[in-house]
């Protein structure tokens, strides 16, 4: 395939009316550490296991080559089902982010090159008892190879040539985008069995860009192994906790609290663990909440659960729903850490078994229980958020004035101030190309729909890094409301903005071409589009109070109030009404809070149809 693109169209009459489409994500322009060769690293010994649990972006140095020319994708989502958390992808885009042609031609690629194995360490005894394994998936969630682009693996012999041992004839490439298949390749012949032998994965395919994707998992070489011999005693989470707030990864804490009080909020959270041993094993998992600011644990959702895994069994473990009474309310802002951890059994890998079984030697340096533990983070502070934080693709549109929303429903009125979001380089660097921000009330086209709009430039300062586009003046938004940007550029190619594969909410995509607004049904993820909110004194459009002065902050119960207001009220955080005394002073108004508990209050002034909110917390003499 010479161009990717999974496209959304939707046709009424015989008239193009909207297109989304999905496009590939240069992941890796800002790197810059493989610039130049790195130092080349001492030889290791057998065994060799990685399973990528542990990285991020960069290949562990302690199994691979500096060198190498890919990057761990450090998260699930691009590999479907991987037999453990996160993958290495192969693509068309060099470690430093450049690509390896400006053409479209085919060529070598991306590689992931072992460090040097010193092989003299093993027995010539058991020489043909030394198996390489690894898992590999064609496509996944990326760009399907086609049928002249190649996965190779190649070994290094004494002469310092390369042999490619796979694929070999006969041996067909399993191109199923759904299925980790796994490999064995006998390490046998004596030409390997020198200081510096290595394995090297390399792609064939086009050289321009984020395409023809191949992924690599759970790669093992060591001796006493057989063909076939894919028992591992490993139980590996395959996925991230998803979040506890429905369809979201971040709220904020006034909209938390109005929808807790309803009730319309807390959901199950749920990870994916794999059993990657040919034989049954019970494991108990454990699933709790804790506050990252306080570290201390809110909520444990699961406790010691017990559960029988099968032989090679992918589980989905589903906890309770959090007590909302854990969370706390009185908090400005908070960051939790949702946590699942499994009692699996696992040990450190078995070096062999002796003394008619009665006794085993393990490797202390290969723990397999450091992928027993997945984490996920939820913000609940001042915005809005579906993502995930990361983007596996772009979800783009390519015609001047083309406009694409995000639709998010509040269920109390909130001043906006701020979007962020994440423009990745897809087909290029998208940096500096023309748009509009815009904040809609609605999608019917009138003038009373638009909030606000600014006139401003793609911005992209990393991967996966949002930038901040002000709202100035910032707009009051209640019930539902949409944020968006318009294509300005006008040599009209792709204007995307990055798209998480991990968490769906592409029901509330909108694009529109041609002045009519469409709904997407095609593309699924979410945008990492993000609305942010200010407490601060401002809920109109284009007008503000004049200076208003609320103190002193902390209060026992007595508030000074300087400024002009017409009502006021004052509410909890569960939104109960707290009684008040309002007498006037000199220089303003002083309030005598009567049933105030310890914790936050929220004073919110009138003024001509205005409203300004402030929060105060209370504390005791």
């Amino acid at each position: 395939m010479r161009f990717f693109c999974l496209a959304i169209l939707v046709l009424l009459s015989g008239n193009l009316l909207a297109q989304i489409s999905e496009i590939r994500i240069d992941q890796k322009r800002e790197q810059t550490t493989h610039g130049a060769r790195l130092k080349e690293l001492g030889p290791i010994t057998l065994p060799f296991w990685d399973d990528f649990s542990t990285s991020t972006q960069q290949v562990d140095t302690n199994w691979w080559d500096p060198n190498s020319q890919v990057q761990v994708i450090a998260r699930p989502g691009i590999g479907i089902n991987p037999p453990s958390l996160n993958v290495v992808t192969f693509d068309g885009v060099d470690a430093i982010g450049n690509p390896y042609s400006a053409s479209t031609s085919d060529g070598y690629v991306d590689s992931l090159i072992s460090r040097k194995i010193d092989l003299t360490r093993v027995q010539p005894d058991l020489r043909n008892s030394v198996f390489l394994s690894f898992y590999y998936q064609a496509k996944g969630l990326g760009e399907a190879p086609e049928e002249l682009d190649s996965l190779i693996l190649y070994m290094r012999r004494a002469d310092s040539t390369w042999r490619k041992v796979w694929p070999l004839p006969n041996d067909p490439y399993n191109t199923n985008p759904n299925i980790f298949t796994e490999k064995f390749i006998q390490v046998a012949d004596p030409a390997y069995y020198h200081e510096g032998f290595q394995f090297m994965f390399r792609a064939i395919g086009r050289q321009n860009g984020w395409f023809d994707n191949w992924h690599i998992d759970y790669v093992y070489m060591d001796k006493r192994r057989t063909l076939g011999d894919n028992s591992y005693l490993d139980r590996a989470y395959t996925s991230r906790p998803s979040t506890f707030l429905g369809d979201y990864t971040a709220l904020p804490l006034e909209e938390y609290i109005e929808r807790v009080n309803n009730q319309t909020l807390l959901t199950p959270s749920s990870a994916s663990l794999r059993n990657l041993e040919n034989d049954f094993q019970p494991v108990e998992y454990t699933a709790t909440i804790a506050d990252t600011f306080t570290q201390t644990v809110l909520d444990t959702i699961l406790f010691e659960e017990p559960l029988l895994m099968f032989p090679k069994d992918l589980q989905e473990l589903t906890s309770n729903t959090v007590d909302a009474g854990a969370i706390p309310q009185d908090r400005d802002s908070m960051l939790l850490e949702v946590k699942y951890w499994v009692n699996s059994g696992d040990k450190n890998l078995i070096d062999s078994i002796y003394n008619g079984f009665l006794d085993t030697a393990f490797y202390d340096h290969i723990d397999l229980r450091v992928n027993d533990t997945v984490r996920n983070y939820v913000s609940i502070h001042d915005h809005f958020a579906y993502d995930d934080g990361s983007a596996e693709v772009g979800a783009g549109i390519n015609q001047r004035f083309g406009r694409l929303a995000y639709q998010f429903v509040a269920e109390g009125a909130m001043v906006l101030n701020r979007i962020d979001a994440f423009f990745p380089n897809t087909d290029r660097n998208q940096a500096g190309a023309p748009i509009e921000i815009f904040v809609l009330r609605d999608l019917d086209e009138t003038p009373e729909s638009t909030r606000a709009v600014i006139s401003t430039s793609v911005q992209h300062t990393g991967i996966d890094e949002f930038v901040s586009y002000n709202i100035n003046p910032p707009v009051m938004v209640a019930d539902t409301f949409y944020i968006g940007f318009r294509h300005l550029d006008n040599d009209e190619r792709w204007i995307s903005i990055g798209l998480d594969k991990n968490t769906d909410t592409g029901s509330k995509i909108y694009s529109n071409i041609t002045g009519v607004w469409v709904q997407n049904q095609t593309v699924s993820g979410s945008l990492m589009l993000r609305p942010y909110f200010t407490n601060g004194p401002v809920t109109s459009i284009s007008e503000t109070f004049d200076e208003v002065k609320i103190y002193p902050n902390p209060s026992s119960g007595a508030i000074n109030i300087v400024g002009e207001f017409d009502q006021i009220e004052v509410f909890d955080t569960m939104g109960r009404v707290v009684e008040f005394t309002n007498n006037e002073v000199a220089g303003g108004n002083m309030l005598n809070l009567r049933t105030a508990e310890h914790g936050l209050v929220i004073i919110r002034l009138w003024r001509r149809g205005q409203i300004i909110t402030r929060k105060v917390l209370v504390k005791p003499n």
